[in-house]
Order: C-alpha cells, then sequence, then structure tokens
C-alpha cells in the first residue's frame, strides 16, 4: 500500500503560520476525527490555549506533565485511486480526497493544518472513534504526516470528561488488527467497485448506444438484486380466494368479535350454509377456558441496529436519519459511541451517577427514584456483543443547546431503553375462551397488565388490553350477528428501509456503520424509490439489477459478500492476512472480468443482448424492455416476467372458477379492483383487455 505525497511547497503559506505559537517543542499530536470531538478532548483534559491555521481550529496545553496539541480531521482526508483506465484494475494507491473528488476540496485545510502541528511533534496520538473507520483515519494521518514508530491509540466510547481522562491515562498500542481489518474493508470495496462499476457501464453502452455513469459494489450489488427480486415476486402476485365466518356475540349489551379457530372454506356455498346453521341456532357454548400469567422481561440496552428499527416504528425515521442523529447527540457528549452491535453496558459503568444526573430531566425523575431506591442495580442485558463498544447509554450529561425534534425523539428513546433495561418484568394475564356452534370452533382472547414495570419508563411496547365478560364452561351467549367474509392471500411485502437494513443484518453482508449508507447510496443512484407501499425499483434500477443477475451473478452474490465478510472478521482477529484477502478478491474478480470483456468485443451487441435477456427489434416483449421469450399470439409476445405474471393469472383463475363459478371477464374485473394484485399483472390484464384475447 502506498500513500501519495503531496508536495511542501503546496501545502506550506506564511499567511496562515504566523498566526499561531506553542510555547513547548516536544508536544503530542492528538489526531480527533471531527472538530467536535477535538473540543471535547481538549476541554476534557483542561487544554485551555487555542489557535487556528489554515482556519483549523486546535487547543493546546499540559496533561500529566506533558505538552499536548490536538487537532481535527474531518473525516477521511485520504481514498484509494488509480491512473489506470478499462478493467479489471488492482494498482491503486492512496491519495488524499480532494485531489480526485470535486466535492471534498474543504479537507485539504485540514490537512494542511495536521501536517505544519505534525513537523515538531515527538509523539502522536490516533484519538478518533475506536472502529475500524476510525483506526484507518488516524493510521493513515499519522503514516503520511507523522510516524508510526511513535504513535499510540487511545480508546472511549463517551466523550465524558471522566471516560477520557482515564483513556489517555491509559494509551495503548496502535490497533494494528483493526487497521489491518479496515484497509482490508476498503481495499476490497475499491475493488470490487471499480471494476463490476466500468465493467457494468461497458455493458450498458453495448446494450443501450449510450453512456451513462453507473455504480455496483460490493455490499450494494446484492443488496440491489435483493430489493428488484422482492419486488418482482410482489408484483407477479396474484392472491388465492377463501371464505370464513365473522360471527359476534352480545353478553349484557356488550359486543365481542369472535375470530374463527378453524380452516378457512374453499367453496363460497359451503360458507353461506353454514352461517345460515350459525344463525339459526343463535347460540354460541363455551367449551374451553384458559387462563395464564406470562412475565415480559425488561428489554437490553440499544445496540445500533436496535435502535435504528425502533426508531424507524415509532417516528418513521430512516436508518440513515436515527444514524446521524445519534451521531450529533454522541458528538454532543450525550450518549455514548452509537455504531456498536453490542446489548451490553460495560461493567464499570457509573450507572447511579448517570441516573442522578437525568434525574434532573422532569420527564424520568419519578422513575429514576424508583430505580436508585433499590440497593443493587441490576439491567437486562442482550446476547450480542461487540469487541469495541458497548451498548448505547445516555452519558448522564444534560444538553446544553436546544436539540431539534428528531434529536429529542432519539435521544429520549435511548434514555427510556437505558432505564428500561433496569426496570421490574412487566406481568400480564391473558384469557382465551374457546366456543362451538355447528361443529365450528371460534376464539376470544384478551389480556390485562397486572404489573407494569418497565412498561412505564418505555412506553412504545404497546399490550392492547381488552377486558373479556366473566363467562365459564358450559355458558351459552347469544349471537348477534353472523357474516361470510372474503379472504385474500397476503402479498409479499416490499422491502422499507429499515426490513431491508434488517435483511442484510440476517444475511450478514455490510456492517452496523454501513448499512444504512448503502441503501442510501441505492436511492441517490437512482435505481431505487420510496412509495407508500414500499421500496420500488426504477426502470435503470431493473435494467442493472438484470445485468447483475445475468453476466455477474457469481461475483455478486450473497454467499461471496458473506464469505469475505467473514474474511473481514478474521483479518481484525489475525488469523489471515489482508493480503490473503485481498489477492483471492483479485483472483475471482480478474477471471471473470477477462472473460466479460473479451465477451462484449468478440461476440457483439446481439449475443450480449441475448444473454442479459433484453429485447430488440421484433424480439421484444410487448409490455417493457426484455427479451420476449413466449408468443401469446400474433403479433403479442412476453418476456419470462410477464409470461410469470400471466401464468400466474391463468392458474389462479382455475381456483377462482372453481370457487365462485365466475367467466374469466368477470375475474379479471375483480382483479384489477384488488391492490394486493401486483403491478406486473394489472399490466397483462390490460394487455388482455385491449387485444381481447381469451386464455379460456
Amino acid at each position: 500500500m502506498t500513500v501519495k505525497k503531496v508536495r511542501s511547497k503546496r501545502v506550506l503559506s506564511n499567511k496562515f503560520n504566523v498566526k499561531f505559537r506553542i510555547p513547548c517543542r516536544n508536544y503530542t499530536l492528538v489526531i480527533a476525527e471531527k472538530p467536535k470531538a477535538a473540543a471535547k478532548i481538549a476541554e476534557a483534559l483542561g487544554l485551555r490555549g487555542r489557535g487556528r491555521v489554515y482556519n483549523v481550529p486546535f487547543w493546546w496545553g499540559y496533561y500529566n506533565g506533558k505538552c499536548l496539541v490536538v487537532v481535527p480531521s474531518a473525516g477521511h482526508l485520504f481514498t484509494l485511486n488509480t491512473n489506470e483506465h478499462g478493467y479489471p484494475v488492482f494498482n491503486y494507491e492512496w491519495i488524499p480526497r480532494w485531489i480526485c473528488d470535486k466535492n471534498a476540496t474543504h479537507l485539504s485545510k485540514f490537512y494542511k493544518a495536521i501536517k505544519v502541528l505534525a513537523r515538531n511533534a515527538s509523539e502522536y496520538v490516533n484519538a478518533c472513534d475506536f472502529d475500524i473507520e476510525g483506526s484507518v483515519i488516524g493510521y493513515l494521518i499519522i503514516k503520511e504526516l507523522g510516524s508510526l514508530s511513535k504513535a499510540k491509540r487511545v480508546k472511549f466510547s463517551s466523550l465524558t470528561k471522566d471516560e477520557l481522562r482515564k483513556a489517555f491515562n491509559n494509551l495503548l498500542p496502535l490497533d494494528t488488527y483493526m487497521v489491518e481489518a479496515g484497509l482490508c474493508r476498503h481495499e476490497l470495496d475499491w475493488i470490487w467497485g471499480i471494476n463490476i462499476s466500468r465493467a457494468l457501464m461497458d455493458v450498458y453502452k453495448v446494450l443501450m448506444n449510450e453512456w451513462k455513469v453507473l455504480s455496483a459494489g460490493r455490499v450494494q450489488s446484492p443488496t440491489l438484486v435483493e430489493v428488484y427480486n422482492k419486488y418482482l415476486e410482489r408484483e407477479t402476485f396474484v392472491p388465492k380466494i377463501s371464505f370464513t365466518i365473522s360471527i359476534k356475540i352480545n353478553y349484557k349489551g356488550l359486543e365481542f368479535n369472535l375470530e374463527p379457530a378453524f380452516n378457512p372454506f374453499l367453496r363460497y356455498e359451503e360458507a353461506l350454509r353454514y352461517a345460515k346453521l350459525v344463525k339459526d341456532l343463535g347460540l354460541v357454548k363455551v367449551i374451553d377456558l384458559a387462563i395464564s400469567t406470562r412475565t415480559l422481561n425488561p428489554p437490553p440496552p440499544f445496540n445500533l441496529p436496535d435502535l435504528q428499527i425502533e426508531a424507524s416504528r415509532i417516528y418513521g425515521y430512516s436508518p440513515a436519519e436515527t444514524l446521524a442523529k445519534a451521531e450529533d447527540l454522541y458528538l454532543e457528549g450525550l450518549i455514548s459511541y452509537p455504531r456498536t452491535n453490542s446489548q451490553k453496558l460495560p461493567p464499570s459503568l457509573n450507572n447511579r451517577f448517570i441516573m442522578k444526573s437525568l434525574s434532573k430531566i422532569p420527564q424520568y425523575s419519578l422513575y429514576i427514584r424508583k430505580l436508585l431506591s433499590r440497593k443493587v442495580l441490576t439491567y437486562s442485558e442482550g446476547s450480542k456483543t461487540d469487541p469495541a463498544h458497548p451498548a448505547i447509554y445516555p452519558t448522564g450529561e444534560l444538553p446544553s443547546r436546544v436539540l431539534d425534534k428528531k434529536e429529542r425523539n432519539i435521544f429520549d428513546l435511548i434514555i427510556r431503553r437505558y432505564l428500561a433495561s433496569f426496570g421490574e418484568p412487566a406481568k400480564i394475564i391473558y384469557r382465551r375462551y374457546v366456543f362451538s356452534v355447528a361443529g365450528l370452533k371460534f376464539t376470544l382472547s384478551g389480556s390485562s397488565i397486572i404489573t407494569r414495570g418497565w412498561l412505564e419508563i418505555y412506553p412504545f411496547y404497546e399490550i392492547k388490553e381488552m377486558e373479556l365478560p366473566p363467562l365459564k364452561i358450559g355458558d351459552y351467549v347469544k349471537i348477534s350477528s353472523v357474516k361470510v367474509l372474503t379472504l385474500y392471500s397476503k402479498p409479499p411485502q416490499l422491502y422499507t428501509k429499515t426490513t431491508l437494513l434488517k435483511w442484510m443484518e440476517r444475511v450478514n453482508i455490510g456492517t452496523e456503520s454501513t448499512r444504512a449508507e448503502i441503501i442510501e447510496v441505492l436511492f441517490k443512484r437512482g435505481y431505487l424509490r420510496n412509495t407508500s407501499r414500499g421500496i420500488e425499483v426504477t426502470d435503470i434500477g431493473m435494467i442493472v439489477a438484470n445485468v447483475l443477475n445475468k453476466l455477474f451473478n457469481e461475483i455478486t452474490n450473497i454467499s461471496l459478500t458473506r464469505k469475505f465478510e467473514e474474511y473481514l472478521n478474521n483479518v481484525m482477529q489475525g488469523r489471515i492476512s489482508r493480503y490473503d484477502v485481498v489477492s483471492e478478491a483479485r483472483n475471482i474478480l480478474s477471471q471473470r472480468l477477462i472473460t466479460l470483456r473479451r465477451l462484449l468485443r468478440e461476440e457483439g451487441k446481439d449475443y450480449v443482448l441475448r444473454l442479459c435477456e433484453i429485447g430488440y427489434g421484433t424480439n421484444k416483449c410487448s409490455l417493457c424492455w426484455r427479451a420476449a421469450s413466449q408468443t401469446l399470439s400474433e403479433g403479442i409476445k412476453l418476456c419470462d416476467i410477464h409470461m410469470k405474471a400471466y401464468l400466474n393469472l391463468i392458474n389462479m383463475y382455475k381456483e377462482w372458477k372453481k370457487q365462485l363459478n365466475l367467466s374469466f371477464n368477470e375475474y379479471i374485473t375483480k382483479l384489477r379492483k384488488l391492490s394486493s394484485v401486483g403491478k406486473i399483472v394489472k399490466d397483462v390484464i390490460e394487455l388482455i383487455i385491449k387485444y381481447r384475447l381469451n386464455p379460456e
């Protein structure tokens, strides 16, 4: 790995250099990840000197008898780049980001400021966030502008005075394995992204006769393909139909809906017959009563995925929004580091101190008073761990500024979840009656909370309470209403940003830190769009996903992505080397990309169109851009996707006809009105109506 040097004469400026003065020669230069973090570190260590260089703030002073200078970065100052064109390309170097990214010009002043301050430093401390990104940020800065042999690492999970002082009292060696894992992830993502993206644009140009900027990635591509496959499954859906009986009972003037406890009827006539029989009988008999008490234990403190899921469920925030607000709260010193997978609090955490401080906020004081009345504070920990950071917890510091609405909501969620983890279990009593009439069984269930416990602190977990009539086995109750209901099977749900994040976590691709960002990239690229129903795939997203499926399947599938995630974990544990992992990735990519490039050059456009199943000329689907695979009638052709929708439509008609004795026209007329029917199916229906096709 190389880091491209920026020549001194390009970065030094007397105009700025004369505006600061540090009255100590051999100082330790502390690199923080962001300006707010640098300010918090300086404040905690009592560094009162302050200056600016290249308009970048820095702080200096003495701590434990040593002169320290704290200067911020602004995230990643370096990125991977190559001067080579085409693909495959595996020669690259680390260079300052602003050299190749016009949107990163603001970073040059941070580079220059650190370069000036690093010149007289005798030691260096990487004080960036303690994760693989923070490790890489500080490592590359010290490697380029300082000396790795004189470098230390500091580890902290919150920006509180006590924790920062403890951390600086116990400096660590550089976290070599975490750095290696971070560098490995960057290199893998870069060689995957640039090579697949360039190949994808090459294919697009051959297919569409135009050049378009497209992107792909090691985690991004299988995520897009998954959304695409789910979208096709949803939009080719035709519901099954069945029937059930709904009855209401009346007890002393109160009505209750009973739930069917039998399989739905497949024939409408049969459902009608039973409904008449039930109505004629007029009474249901209680044949069973079950009463149980359940204990609902407190939830563990949040990790990032849990926080993102809850913020989405309660407030509708996207995973990226939640992460951004949580990071703002962290930089304010209000919560611990949010990019964590852990559901465990640190054993040394002074929870009484945190709670006493939080009790100054009125809405939590009553709950905290109850918790602090205990002799021993114990919390409910989860099973998930993180080698770098504990679960997310409030630090006990109070806001020094007015938080915006989203910050307030996220802060409130984190505080309540933290406090709730120390709460008492909730106790709930469940009652379930079983009724019988005409050989059919129905149920009526209800619950009531005996002890609210932690639910008082965390009201977002809802228990629907319902009082039931005081019945006993053998009682008869009057039926007040009988109806036959038509049931339609539910379609597969489109992904939302949150359910997509859950899927990524479940299949183990990406990290808790990167998943939300990857999802947002797919939207920024124009591959996906949000609708009231969920995430839909745009036309360009469909083309890209289709090409990835047909031409890059073996290098964009989930199993390969997961395999390299496991490799990255092994690099972090020191079990395998970064060079071995990157070499394997190069071999996999090189073989496929060289074959693809030869195919594009030698076989030509027609062959690639057929391979990607993209239509052209007379071989085009009558409803979309895909290649036709079957002919319905003269001049009407369908691709595999529309043909699947057509077959689903025809096959389901056989069932509907048996159950309702409908003609095909009556059948498709009903389907046109159902929201559960997929869009692709409805397109086929419109085609059938337009050309008066009769599949019967």
